[in-house]
């Protein structure tokens, strides 16, 4: 029998036009479902075969090449990835972070530091808690949360907008990569046709995503069409590089890393 090819992914809505169809391929690939800070581990230790990852754990990891042409970005506001603060955003003095995304943690830092000069004490958010409830000033939240938490009384900071307005840059959330040793024949195009099917479904992905979440179906065709973009060229490559070089600079990550690409 054949080995199953096994694909991390992210739970998240923005991650659904990334694997289209391929949940139907069970007699070949297995779909593992997992917050993104635990993927990397996963495929590190071998669980997994690709995954998506967030981008600040390709450059602390070293050894992963990316699958080309795909990402998961945004190029201003993002709507998923959101400071909800209880003082006005120059006034924080305590963050909590949302332990689930890397590099949505280490963005926050780079902005707070950089782009606000602020430097706040971090302490973790418990996603099991309603905001309204942490001792903290603001509270980062991200994925389908983030989209469901109301900012009524909150000051809203969208990360997305944040950092397009400090750099003029798209940034770069997550990515599709693959181990340097590890060769899987025709994995970047089974990808690649993944995204491209899942864009022209994204209509349908919408409505279904609108039923999981009880948002608006327009609000889901929204972000899944002019918040979230899915490729990597060259503007985003180099808000990639752009975020690499602010994460060295605050000791988030090591120097010397490339952008290496598969070529299988």
């Amino acid at each position: 029998m054949t080995k199953k090819l096994r694909l991390g992914v992210v739970p998240y809505m923005n991650a659904k036009p990334l694997i289209y169809g391929l949940n139907q391929q069970t007699d070949s690939i297995e779909l593992s479902f997992e917050v993104p800070s635990l993927l990397p581990t996963m495929l590190n230790t071998d669980q997994i075969d690709v995954a998506i990852i967030p981008s600040i754990e390709y450059f602390r990891n070293g050894n992963y090449a990316i699958i080309p042409d795909i990402s998961i970005s945004s190029c201003g506001s993002v709507d998923s990835v959101k400071i909800f603060s209880k003082v006005p955003i120059q006034n924080i003095h305590t963050a909590a972070l949302d332990k689930s995304s890397l590099t949505s943690c280490a963005l926050t830092r780079i902005l707070f530091k950089e782009h606000y000069h602020l430097s706040p004490h971090y302490t973790q958010w418990n996603t099991q808690y309603d905001i309204s409830r942490t001792d903290a000033d603001a509270v980062l939240i991200i994925g389908d949360n983030a989209m469901k938490v109301s900012g009524n009384g909150y000051v809203t900071l969208d990360l997305g907008q944040a950092w397009f307005e400090y750099t003029g840059l798209p940034f770069v959330y997550a990515l599709w990569v693959i181990k340097k040793d590890r060769c899987v024949p025709g994995i970047n195009k089974l990808l690649k046709d993944a995204k491209e099917a899942g864009i022209r479904s994204v209509k349908e992905l919408a409505a279904i995503e609108s039923h999981r979440l009880q948002l608006t179906q327009e609000r889901c065709l929204s972000y899944l069409t002019n918040s979230i973009r899915y490729n990597l060229g060259k503007e985003e490559i180099k808000g990639l590089q752009a975020f690499y070089e602010h994460a060295v600079s605050l000791g988030l990550a090591a120097k010397g890393v490339e952008i290496v690409f598969n070529e299988t």
